[in-house]
């Protein structure tokens, strides 16, 4: 995700979050950076 512009916690005990400064691009660009982080996993796992 990272890779793709999304900052996540970096603790499995940390959550994130969304709020009002998150529109509807903000979350669009998130899914679609997950759909390719996701993508790129199951290539790995593949290979």
């Amino acid at each position: 995700m990272l890779q793709h512009g999304v900052y996540l916690a970096p603790s499995a005990f940390e959550a994130s979050f969304t709020s009002l400064a998150h529109g509807s691009k903000e979350i669009e660009a998130t899914l679609e950076a997950a759909d390719r982080s996701f993508a790129i996993l199951a290539a790995e796992a593949k290979a």
